[in-house]
């Protein structure tokens, strides 16, 4: 089963890596291989529904078939990257140095916690058991999507969790993870895809601030946001919240990137990068607006009919896959029982502006500023930040704060009116959004650029008084 498991994350990097060797967003070898896994792991995802609409079984087979003809389709994207490829991985790209080597080690040592306790304990948490990993287990036992959990079960209960109808990412990568294991082995859990989709996530996190400021401040960085206890725990907890940060965080980095060098390929990996995280969480919808605001602003001088349409390009992209998976599969391909209730509003009794603001209360006091969940992250990120405003005036990373306020209150706008979500674990987890852009933005603060170039003209002038003395 370890040769299964083996092809499919192969497959899956092949297929993430034509797309994005063809669409150019990265310049640096780890990055483009960061982004690969995740894009294959997003792009897979679509192929258990694939195989559910062309009436094939959810099985091994038609699995392994699919996932070879996505892969191969995928290399024919590399006619004519050669250049791109050689220069992305020259050898100079992979210089690691020496001061480098305890952070590699330290998160090396905690990604191995992390794998192993992914591939020794089955799912724990109650919205995974009820949710995803209930929806990957019958689908794969009854080889079809529309299992006994949608015919049978749902229409006998009169009140059940709303976790069957998360967002389908989750129970497709346990589909497919289910089904290459077996049920045996070290992997029968069928979580490994999380393993992979944290290292990953976290090569391209690294190598983007690397490339932005000095690896030493870098990895300082990327240390303590790997210190978070709560952060930590949801790399080995199967979850929607880690996946659902790590593709959305990755489509605001891409979108900064655009704003950047202005390069229309760079704003189509964005795009595809949020449609995923829609693809994983179902109120990701909301945020992307706050990028689709940022385009229309960015573009508007240059040309309001461009502006107009880069914003709607986003806007709709990041609209099919709810529309998809909320009203043509959920609404029109299942049959559901009249009980259910998807997403619905809540009134507000009483003053609005009080209760919006008492909710604001409870997100910083239990969530923001818990010592518990991030340890000294967040505090870390409010002291550079202030000392940055203090000693600096300027706008560096501006777009990137508007993510982190607007998310902040858009979270509050949502448990206000939305039923079911709340402070405690809505917001909790949902703050890894704004846990990673935190450190993001601080690789663009002008105090880190300074720090940065002052490390550089150190290192330099030690390494001419070391080479005069020999």
């Amino acid at each position: 089963m370890t040769l299964s498991v083996a092809y499919l994350i192969v497959t899956q990097f092949l297929i993430g890596f034509g797309v994005l060797a063809r669409l150019r967003p990265v310049t640096k070898g780890l990055s483009l291989l960061g982004l690969s896994m995740l894009a294959g792991l997003g792009i897979s995802s679509v192929l258990p529904f694939v195989l559910q609409f062309a009436h094939a079984p959810i099985a091994r087979f038609p699995m392994f078939i699919g996932l070879g003809l996505l892969a191969a389709l995928s290399l024919l994207l590399l006619r004519g990257q050669f250049t791109y490829l050689r220069d992305v991985f020259a050898r100079k790209q992979f210089m690691v140095h020496l001061y480098e080597l305890p952070f590699l080690g330290f998160w090396a040592y905690l990604l191995f916690i992390s794998a192993w306790k992914c591939a020794w304990y089955p799912n724990l948490p109650f919205d995974t058991i009820v949710g995803p990993d209930l929806i990957a287990t019958f689908a794969v036992r009854e080889r079809t999507l529309i299992s006994s959990v949608f015919t049978a079960h749902l229409p006998s209960v009169s009140v059940f969790s709303n976790q069957p109808f998360y967002a389908p990412f989750t129970a497709m990568q346990q589909i497919l993870y289910l089904l290459a294991a077996g049920g045996i082995g070290t992997f029968a859990f069928g979580k490994l895809w999380l393993t992979v989709m944290v290292l990953a996530f976290g090569l391209f996190f690294y190598a983007d601030m690397r490339e932005r400021i000095h690896p030493l401040l870098a990895g300082l960085l990327v240390t303590m946001l790997a210190c978070s206890p709560e952060l930590f725990a949801y790399t080995f907890l199967v979850q929607t919240d880690w996946a659902n940060a790590a593709f959305f965080v990755v489509g605001v980095m891409l979108l900064q990137r655009y704003f950047d060098d202005s390069q229309r390929s760079t704003l189509l990996a964005a795009t595809l990068f949020f449609a995923f995280a829609c693809w994983i969480r179902t109120e990701t919808i909301l945020f992307v607006f706050i990028g689709s605001a940022l385009l229309f602003a960015k573009s508007l001088r240059s040309s309001p009919g461009k502006a107009v349409l880069k914003a709607s390009m986003l806007t709709v992209a990041c609209l099919l896959p709810f529309i998809f998976w909320n009203y043509i599969f959920l609404r029109g391909y299942v049959v559901l029982p009249a009980s259910t209730h998807l997403g619905t509003l809540q009134t507000v009794s009483g003053n609005y502006f009080t209760n919006l603001f008492t909710i604001y209360g409870k997100m910083t006091d239990t969530v923001l500023l818990h010592d518990t969940y991030w340890n000294y992250s967040v505090w870390a990120f409010l002291a550079f930040t202030t000392l940055n405003f203090s000693f600096f005036r300027s706008k560096q990373g501006l777009p990137i704060l508007i993510w982190i306020l607007g998310i902040y209150g858009l979270f509050g706008l949502l448990i206000m009116h939305i039923e079911g979500a709340n402070v405690p674990f809505t917001f909790r987890r949902g703050f890894f959004k704004i846990l990673f852009l935190m450190y993001f933005y601080l690789g663009y603060t002008t105090l880190f650029q300074r720090i940065t170039n002052w490390l550089f003209q150190w290192e330099e002038k030690t390494l001419s008084q070391a080479s005069i003395n020999l």
